[in-house]
């Protein structure tokens, strides 16, 4: 299989359109999605991890190599956070993960702020009951 082949596979697997896919890793359309799986064009080494991330794999199965251990173990954790958070909640991680310093601490800053809010301080009550 090809790495064309297997990035189709995967993002078929994961019901992703090649729009999709191009806009989460920073292209402006589908078009280089398409190229890239049908072997045209080749994928820049800069977007391996970006394409792995965004299929929810690793760079080893993007590139057709053996997985290691850590890959493994990886994908597994991966799979139990979507398990009991939610896919939502796994891309939230993720695109935060990408960020700067500074950016994660405005985006802590906006969500501490949102939780003041008064709808969430009567679920905080009622959990603490």
């Amino acid at each position: 299989m090809t790495i064309g082949e297997r990035i189709k596979a995967r993002r078929d697997e994961l019901g992703m359109s090649q729009e999709e896919l191009a806009h989460k890793i920073g292209y402006k359309s589908k078009t280089s999605i398409n190229k890239i799986e049908l072997g045209i064009q080749e994928l820049r080494q800069s977007k391996i991890k970006q394409i792995a991330d965004a299929l929810q794999t690793t760079p080893a199965y993007i590139m057709g190599w053996k997985e290691t251990e850590e890959d493994q173990q990886l994908k597994k954790c991966r799979e139990l956070f979507k398990k009991c958070h939610g896919s939502d909640a796994y891309d939230v991680v993720s695109l935060y993960l990408t960020l700067d310093e500074s950016d994660k601490n405005v985006v802590k800053t906006m969500i501490e702020s949102l939780l003041s809010a008064e709808k969430y301080s009567v679920k905080k009550e009622s959990l603490n009951a």
